[in-house]
């Protein structure tokens, strides 16, 4: 039997506040709900001590920084809706990970309305130093691998 791997879904209701002056939803709040999407894949994946730098740092020091963000805008949103956005690992490296990100809008029929693509580094918080993806890591980033 064929395990089929997971994707983080967050659901986050659009504010009216949110929109700007051409009556739409502002392009900086796409990235905004990327990062909060992330975030919960990162809590997944390593629950709060992933993703607290006071933890990480009394831990062994090693957590995520995002190295590089690009998304490409399909359709505007405008208020009220809910975005529902899906995150997956594409890519594992040795220091870094791939991340894919699509958006859907529930007012427009869950039609994609954006996607992205992000490069996340582990560092080590201490020393400044890249961190090498151990096995543990590796492991636990393949169960949001699509296949």
């Amino acid at each position: 039997m064929i395990k089929k791997n997971k994707v983080s879904v967050t659901k986050i209701s659009v504010q009216w506040g949110e929109m700007d002056a051409f009556n739409h939803v502002n392009n900086v709040m796409y990235i905004r709900w990327c990062e909060t999407a992330r975030i919960s894949l990162f809590r997944e994946i390593w629950g709060e001590k992933g993703i607290n730098m006071k933890e990480i740092l009394d831990g062994n020091g090693v957590g995520p920084i995002l190295a590089n963000f690009n998304i490409n805008y399909k359709l505007p949103l405008t208020y009220p809706d809910e975005v529902t956005i899906h995150t997956n690992v594409s890519q594992i490296g040795n220091t870094s990970f791939k991340l894919n990100q699509a958006l859907f809008s529930k007012k427009s029929g869950d039609t994609l309305v954006a996607d992205a693509t992000s490069v996340v580094v582990m560092v080590n918080y201490i020393s400044g130093d890249k961190f090498t993806l151990n096995q543990n890591i590796k492991s636990e980033l393949e169960k949001f691998i699509l296949r």
